[in-house]
Parts: C-alpha cells; structure tokens; sequence
C-alpha cells in the first residue's frame, strides 16, 4: 500500500468520523428539544389544571406529575393571581401536598438547602409558609438563615414587632449595619408606635439615629412632632437622621426644622438639611441657601448649588405647563 492510498483511508476515516459525531450531535439536540417539548405541554397541562381548580371548573389531575414540577408550575402562576384567586390557589397547593418538599429542604442539615427553602417559602406566602419563616427566625442555630427569614418576613409584610426582632437577631448588642437599617425601615410602616416605644429606651446613639431614620419610611405624618422634638437633640448625628427622616416623610409640614438646620453649627446637619431642601422643594429656602454657597465647607457649597438647580428646575415646570395648555 503506498502512500497515496494511505492518505486516501485516512481522509476517508476522518470524514466518516466527522459525518458521526456530526449526527450524534444533531441526535441529541432532536432528543432534547423532544424532551423540552414533552415538558412543556406536561408544563401547560398542570398550569390549565389548577387555573381551572381554582375557579372552580372540572380539571384534569394526572397522578404522574410529579411534585416538583406542580411547584414549577405553581411558582409561574402565582405572581399572576390576585385576592380571593391567589388565596385558593394557596389552599389548593396545600391539599396536594406540594409544600411537604419545601418544608422538609426547611430542615435540611445544609445550611444552603434551608436558605434555598425559604427564598420558595417566600415567594409563595401561604399561612403555613409565614409560620415556617418565623420559627426559623426564633430558633435556627445559623445567623445567615436567620437573617434571609427575616428579610423574606419583611418582603411578605409579615415581620415581628421591632424589639422582638432586635432580639432574636442580637443587633442591639452590635453596632448597627445597613441590614438591620433595612429592616427597621420594612419594620416601620406597621410598628410606628412601638419605634417610637423603642426610642424612650437606654439606646446608643448609633441605634438611636438609625431608627428615627427609620421612621420617615412610616408614611405616617404622626411622627412629625416627635421629628420635630428630637431636632434640638444635643448629637448631631440625630439631627442629621431627624431630617432625613423629614425628607422621606415629604411632608411640608417638616419645613420649619429643615429651614433652621440650614444654620445649624454641623456641618453635616447643614448638608443634611440642604439635602432635605431639595427633596421636599421648599422654595423659601432659596435665599438662604443662596447666602450658603459661601459656606466655609467646600461639601456644603457643592450640595447647596444642587439643590438650587433642582428647586429651579421645579419653579419652571408649572410655567412650563402652563405654556403648553
């Protein structure tokens, strides 16, 4: 055999082999999107089955779906449904058992697994997923788990009262990070009174700050006096968190102690109360403000021209407006 004929089988094994792989290849994608396929109409079957559950139609329940891929399904439909439709659907998964998989990975001695489980029971929010949250708040040995029931409590409005969960995560006996910030803040709309209980209490000034801050994320316009007591607070670090509180309150009501912080001696209070200036466009601040743009605080200058600006752009709009009716 020479050469040539060598070189001949060899491109001729070569090209068979590549012809093979290249049908393996396209094999497989057949097979797969045939698998995509048959679990998407498995998919579609479940979904149509507990939309018409739920409003009450006869429905196919075929004993072959598996659990898993009713949870898939069900986790689809949810963000969909509304009301009395996302309180059956809730009581339906219920009678199914599918929550049985969820609140067994809850157990899990995996710490992974238990944070997995809760971001499922958050997202789902029935009764029976609200309880499982908080008694892995109360009593999970992992601070990490902890914190995520939390957060998934806050994101379900469903948190404890604020001293319960100070408690049970230790904050008071650290200082206070922008997690705990962030919960005080989801805290606040439903636990006014009790933040405001919270505060006659021996805190640090750290956490004394942070949770009047909190309370401008209340909504609520009974805070402003308490707002308004707490100004004359010796620590500049609460006045500093009264006027953003006042800022996020939006409430021309707040105008009066926002316009005296302008002179405060702090210079982050000033800051704080150009800053809260801008937000709550108060427009007779203007002339103040424009004597602060030779503060001796290079910050405060810089603040100060933005908030301008921004209360300038505001006085034009109603012009504006008014031009185009």
């Amino acid at each position: 055999m020479n050469v040539y004929q060598n070189v001949i089988i060899g491109t001729a094994v070569l090209a068979t082999s590549i012809m093979l792989v290249f049908m393996l290849l396209v094999f497989r994608r057949y097979l797969s999107e045939r698998a995509d396929a048959k679990r998407d109409q498995i998919d579609r079957a479940i979904t149509k089955s507990y939309l018409r559950r739920v409003a009450g139609y006869p429905y196919d329940n075929a004993k072959s779906w598996t659990k898993a891929r009713r949870l898939s399904a069900i986790m689809r439909i949810l963000p969909l449904l509304r009301g009395g439709e996302r309180e059956r659907l809730l009581q339906i998964v219920e009678l199914d058992g599918v929550m049985g998989s969820i609140l067994r990975r809850s157990h899990s001695l995996r710490e992974a697994e238990r944070v997995t489980a809760i971001r499922h029971l958050q997202r789902i929010r029935s009764e029976v997923c609200i309880g499982r949250l908080r008694e892995l708040l109360a009593r999970d040995p992992s601070p990490r788990v902890q914190l995520e029931a939390a957060f998934a409590l806050a994101a379900s409005e469903s948190l404890p009262p604020p001293r319960e969960t100070m408690r049970i995560l230790g904050m008071l006996d650290r200082p206070p990070k922008r997690i705990d910030v962030a919960l005080l803040r989801a805290t606040a709309p439903h636990y006014r009174e009790q933040m405001v209980l919270l505060l006659e209490g021996d805190l640090s000034r750290q956490w004394r700050a942070k949770i009047i801050d909190s309370l401008g994320w209340s909504g609520d316009m009974r805070v402003l006096p308490f707002l308004e007591r707490s100004a004359n607070d010796l620590d500049p670090e609460i006045r500093c968190a009264v006027l953003r509180a006042s800022a996020k309150l939006n409430h021309p009501g707040a105008a009066e102690l926002v316009l005296r912080a302008l002179k405060d001696r702090e210079d982050a209070v000033r800051i704080q109360a150009v800053n809260a200036c801008a937000t709550l466009g108060l427009k007779e601040a203007t002339g103040t403000l424009l004597q602060m743009r030779h503060d001796e605080q290079l910050w405060v200058r810089l603040r100060v021209d933005q908030a301008l600006r921004k209360l300038s752009t505001r006085s034009q709009e109603p012009a504006q407006l008014r031009a185009v009716g």
